[in-house]
C-alpha cells in the first residue's frame, strides 16, 4: 500500500528479521525502495520467507556495536546516502523477564536507539521512524487514551526494562528532534499480531500463545474472568499506517490502533475458529488479568491513513493460515 512516495528512496530496516520489521521490508520492497535489511540474527528463519529482490540488501550488524552500524552508513553514503532508517529493533520478553532483567532490557534498547539517533543525525537521514508503543501509557488519565497523555504529563516509574526504555527512546527521540531539527517519528502501538509473529518459549505473546496451545490440543487458560478489552491490530495494517504517518508529515507522535474493542474471551474464541477447532477455553478466577481496559484514541490516525484496518476476525484467520503453513509443518 505505499503510494509511490518510496520509489528509489534508500530505507534501512533494523530488526529485518523480526516480526514488524520484516514486514516493513517487504512492503517497502513493494513500494519501489531500496531497502537494507539490518539484523543481528535470524533465529526464527524469517529471512528465507522475505522476496528475492536486488533490491534488497542484508546486513548482519549488532546495533550496540556503534563503528559496526556506521560502517553500514559509510557504505552508502558513497551511493546517495540513506533516506530514512524505521528502527523496529527491540528486546522485550514476558512480563516476569521484563521485571527481572531490566537493567540488562533497558541497556541495551537505550543504547541501540542512541546509536540509531547518532548514525542518522550524523550522515543526514532525512526521516527517523522509532517504534513504540501503548506500553509507555503505564497510568493514563483519558479514555480512550490521547497521545498527549504521555511522558510529558504524566511520567511514572516501574520496574519494566521495556517500558523504561521505551520512554527513553522517545525522551531522547524529542531532545534530538528539538536540538537538531529532526525528523523523528514515534508510532505508539497496540498490541501487534500477524503472519511471523515470535513464538519463542519465554515471549508470553497473547495471540502466538494461544494459537498454540489450540493447535496442541491444549485449553487456553485466561486470567482472571475475560473480561478485560484490548485492541489487536494486524501487522500489516499497522506497517501500512506508520507509512502512510510518514508520508503525510502532519504527526510526529501517533497513536496505531483500531477501534474495535475486544475482550479476552472474545479473543480466545476468535483464536479457536481461526483454526477451525472448537472452544476450550478456561478461567483462573484467582489470577488477576491485568488492567480491566487499553483503548488508544485514534481520531488523529484517521486523518492520516486512508484505509480500514481489517477486522479481527479476518486478521486471525491470515494469520492461522500462515501458521498452518510456516509452524505446524516445521
Amino acid at each position: 500500500m505505499p503510494r509511490g512516495n518510496w520509489a528509489g528512496k534508500k530505507v534501512i530496516v533494523t530488526g529485518g528479521s523480526g516480526f514488524i520489521g520484516s514486514h516493513f521490508v517487504e512492503e517497502l520492497l513493494t513500494g519501489q525502495a531500496n531497502v537494507i535489511c539490518a539484523y543481528r540474527r535470524d533465529n526464527r528463519g524469517v529471512l528465507p520467507q522475505l522476496p528475492v529482490s536486488d533490491r534488497l540488501r542484508l546486513a548482519q550488524v549488532d546495533l550496540l556495536d556503534e563503528k559496526a552500524l556506521r560502517v553500514v552508513f559509510e557504505q552508502e553514503r558513497e551511493h546517495g546516502g540513506i533516506d530514512a532508517i524505521f528502527h523496529c529493533a527491540a528486546v522485550s520478553g514476558s512480563v516476569e523477564f521484563r521485571r527481572d532483567n531490566f537493567a540488562q532490557i533497558i541497556d541495551a534498547n537505550m543504547r541501540a536507539v542512541s546509536n540509531i539517533l547518532m548514525v542518522a543525525r550524523q550522515f543526514d537521514v532525512r526521516d527517523s521512524i522509532l517504534l513504540s508503543s501503548s506500553d509507555i501509557y503505564l497510568s493514563p488519565t483519558t479514555n480512550p487514551i490521547r497521545e498527549d497523555d504521555d511522558f510529558k504529563t504524566n511520567m511514572h516509574y516501574a520496574q519494566d526494562g521495556y517500558y523504561l526504555s521505551k520512554m527513553y527512546a522517545e525522551i531522547l527521540a524529542e531532545a534530538y528532534r528539538m536540538e537538531y531539527g529532526m525528523n523523528i517519528f514515534l508510532p505508539r502501538l497496540t498490541s501487534v499480531y500477524g503472519p511471523r509473529d515470535n513464538f519463542e518459549v519465554g515471549t508470553d505473546r497473547v495471540v502466538p500463545s494461544m494459537l498454540t496451545k489450540v493447535a496442541d490440543g491444549q485449553n487456553i487458560e485466561i486470567w482472571g474472568d475475560g473480561s478485560q478489552t484490548r485492541t489487536y491490530m494486524h501487522v500489516k495494517d499497522v506497517v501500512h499506517a506508520i507509512l502512510q504517518m510518514v508520508e503525510s508529515g502532519k504527526y510526529h507522535t501517533l497513536n496505531i490502533s483500531t477501534t474495535e474493542i475486544v475482550s479476552i474471551r472474545e479473543l480466545a474464541q476468535f483464536v479457536c475458529a481461526a483454526l477451525g477447532e472448537p472452544e476450550r477455553v478456561t478461567f483462573d478466577l484467582d489470577k488477576s488479568g491485568g488492567r480491566q481496559s487499553r483503548t488508544l484514541d485514534v481520531a488523529k490516525l484517521y486523518e492520516v491513513i486512508d484505509f480500514e484496518p481489517r477486522s479481527l476476525r479476518d486478521g486471525l484467520s491470515d494469520t492461522a493460515d500462515w501458521y498452518r503453513r510456516f509452524r505446524l509443518n516445521r
